[in-house]
């Protein structure tokens, strides 16, 4: 599994990186997708998600995934919220979310080679 970056600088803080279980990164890109065509406020409230179920900003901001049904938008518009109330700009939270939702996108989504390997594959042919 990928797992660089492993600190985010935000908030005048270094936050260890961890992704979330599959079903949780999987809502994340789904989200993601569909916010690309809306643009603007949704596709902010996905960054703020990200940033808060990779790591303890959406505990700092008091935000539950649970709480929230398990609704990235939801959730998101809550960290997103915290965030901007601490002074966090737009372009600070964009540009600290798009290399996480690059990295959540390819552990979620392998690309084919890495799901040959992974599954004993070679170019060769099928492992036996």
């Amino acid at each position: 599994m990928i797992t660089e970056p492993t600190f985010l600088d935000l908030l005048g803080k270094k936050h260890a990186i961890v992704l979330p279980d599959f079903a949780a990164r999987e809502e994340l890109m789904v989200a993601y997708g569909e916010s690309r065509t809306k643009k603007g406020v949704a596709l902010m409230r996905v960054y703020a998600a990200v940033l808060g179920l990779c790591t303890r900003l959406g505990r700092m901001a008091g935000a539950d995934y649970t709480a929230h049904r398990f609704d990235v938008l939801a959730y998101g518009g809550a960290v997103y919220g915290y965030l901007r109330e601490q002074g966090v700009t737009m372009e600070q939270l964009s540009q600290a979310a798009v290399p996480l939702v690059i990295t959540i996108s390819e552990a979620t989504f392998p690309r084919q080679p890495e799901v040959d390997e992974a599954a004993g594959n070679s170019e060769g042919g099928a492992a036996v």
